[in-house]
């Protein structure tokens, strides 16, 4: 007897701009640990500029659609593009999966039309934006799009309930491959010799540089570091709009020489085994998975309370942002110590990430199931 051939899940994933990090590593992360013979993922983008991102999603198969940059003065154009793009491809979609809720409005409608049956949209924040003048459009615009959406994903049961409420929500954590950040002293070694910090104390923050992620701020708490531990360093991993404001500061400061600028690498892992603490005065966020990779290595944190809790798995200090900059300082000089102080071997934390939903061979398997399901 001839053995039935499975139809694949087919699945658009649309992404409000262009993904630096954030989005785009959470699906790539699920992606390339889904089984992509049951699961065809497919990319549409606002950003007409090839990334890494693009290269890496093709190399497992997906196509990427990209559009202009996104503008709210150009909604209407924006609509058209979704009217273009699904009556083209409609039939090559059983499932539309967005990351951007506050476009929903223009994107849903359409794929309704076009008679795409699921339409999820995926909560990835606990905020409409970072701007209060933005934060009250986007939540107007959100409301308007409530009819148009099948299925809905939060990161985080926080990030759930701000966007949906008391609506149905299936709960699919910023999940990452816990042995990929397993501790490593050797390495730890390696790094902090290599960057001349051996002897040092290294604060850490991985992040694109934005007003939510507060680089600014913790640019102040280091200083107040310095004047407790002044060997000390502060190591900013990523990138972005601020970063000439960032620059600047460091340099009013005078912390030039204690202060590295990695900008975008692929070493991020080794480089989270080197440092001491992870700082992370976010204003915002739904689940920051650099949180989640940090522990994975035995790494300390220290979290805004604005960040969910949901996060921690080593007891982590959770700090509110109206603290001083001093008491930010002696906390995250405390919880560096917390190996030294108690005279323990640093660890790996992926046994315990993993029994909190953040291994993604189990999350990963979740999704592909839910697709699989909607298909």
């Amino acid at each position: 007897m001839e053995e039935k051939i499975m139809r694949v899940a087919r699945v658009l994933e649309i992404i409000g701009k262009r993904p630096v990090g954030g989005v785009g590593t959470v699906m790539l992360n699920y992606q390339r640990h889904m089984n992509m013979e049951r699961v065809q993922m497919d990319y549409l983008i606002f950003g007409e500029q090839e990334e890494t991102f693009d290269k890496e999603v093709k190399k497992l198969g997906s196509r990427v659609y990209t559009y202009p940059v996104l503008s709210g003065r150009q909604m209407r154009q924006t609509k058209k593009y979704f009217e273009q793009f699904f009556s083209e491809h409609h039939s090559e979609y059983d499932i539309v999966h967005l990351h951007a809720p506050y476009i929903a409005f223009l994107c849903l409608p359409v794929a309704a039309k076009y008679g795409i049956s699921h339409r999820i949209v995926h909560s990835h924040a606990t905020v409409y934006a970072e701007s209060k003048g933005k934060a009250v459009r986007n939540r107007m615009l959100w409301s308007i799009s409530q009819k148009y959406i099948t299925d809905r994903i939060g990161c985080s049961q926080a990030a759930g309930a701000f966007l949906f409420g008391k609506k149905d929500y299936t709960v699919l954590k910023n999940a990452i491959c816990c042995d990929e950040y397993a501790y490593n002293e050797t390495a730890r070694n390696e790094i902090r010799t290599q960057y001349q910090a051996k002897d040092k104390l290294v604060i850490g923050n991985v992040g694109r540089f934005c007003q939510q992620k507060n680089q600014m701020y913790l640019v102040d708490i280091f200083s107040e570091i310095r004047k407790i531990h002044k060997d000390s360093v502060l190591w900013l991993v990523g990138d972005g709009e601020l970063r000439p404001q960032i620059e600047e500061k460091i340099k009013q400061l005078g912390l030039i020489n204690s202060v590295k600028i990695f900008g975008m690498v692929d070493n991020t892992g080794e480089l989270y085994q080197a440092m001491d603490v992870m700082v992370m005065p976010s204003l915002f966020e739904g689940l920051p998975m650099t949180g989640v990779e940090a522990q994975a290595c035995g790494l300390p944190c220290v979290f805004s309370d604005t960040i969910t809790r949901e996060v921690d798995v080593m007891g982590s200090p959770f700090l509110s942002l109206e603290e001083s900059k001093a008491e930010w300082a002696k906390t995250a000089v405390r919880a560096a110590g917390r190996y030294k102080d108690n005279g323990k071997a640093r660890r790996s934390f992926g046994k315990e990430l993993a029994e909190h939903g953040f291994d993604i061979r189990v999350e990963a398997g979740r999704l592909e199931e839910m697709y699989e399901e909607m298909k």
